[in-house]
């Protein structure tokens, strides 16, 4: 091994290592939100009541670990392919690692004003930065097999730029959704889940996993 990919990989092992840490520490952020409810008496049916009335705080919880989850995938896996970095790649990680430790206030500010519109549209906007990004972060290396194995086939290349950007373009269609009402936007979401399940069984990956 060049003395020079040694360096290469060890820098690469930096970016991959902070990212992981980012990560870490976005998820671990989101439960704070989480509240016991304070009761008067300590009675099941009390008790039972005010963790209903905190479903709300629940469900963004849920969906926000499960989308930052998602992001966190789709950099590893990306990253299994990427064998090279330069300073365009590490800012654009940057820019991705910024989105992420994010997630948690914008957690927090659709469960405070999920029904005014401003709020969800900074919502929709903060969970589709980071898919944009990394949208961005795999098209660059990608380019002309700048920064990735050069024995990578066209088709994946294609298919993993497409997949990248599937989160994103769901969230950003609800903007305008929201103008008909900001809960709708919120249902649009849940379109999610169907459309990536959808995707891996019509465009499975050319590339085993290990």
């Amino acid at each position: 091994m060049k003395k020079s990919d040694y360096y290469e990989r060890r820098g690469l092992d930096r970016i991959i290592g902070i990212s992981d840490a980012v990560f870490a520490f976005s998820l671990t952020l989101l439960a704070i939100d989480l509240v016991v409810p304070d009761l008067q008496k300590q009675q099941d049916a009390l008790l039972v009541q005010g963790l209903v009335d905190e479903y709300s705080h629940f469900l963004y919880f849920f969906l926000t670990f499960i989308i930052t989850a998602a992001y966190w995938s789709n950099h590893h896996r990306i990253f299994r392919f990427i064998t090279g970095y330069d300073g365009i790649l590490m800012r654009l990680n940057t820019f991705f690692l910024l989105f992420i430790i994010m997630m948690p206030f914008v957690t927090k500010l659709i469960n405070e004003y999920g029904h005014i519109q401003l709020a969800v549209i900074i919502a929709a906007l903060g969970y589709a930065a980071p898919g944009i990004l990394l949208g961005f972060i795999w098209h660059y290396a990608s380019r002309r097999y700048l920064h990735i194995k050069k024995d990578l086939p066209e088709d994946f290349v294609r298919l993993t730029t497409f997949k990248n950007y599937i989160s994103p373009v769901i969230f950003l269609l609800s903007i305008p959704i929201s103008f008909m009402k900001p809960t709708f936007a919120l249902y649009f979401w849940l379109l999610l889940f169907p459309a990536h399940i959808i995707t891996e069984i019509l465009f499975p990956d050319i590339i085993e996993e290990d």
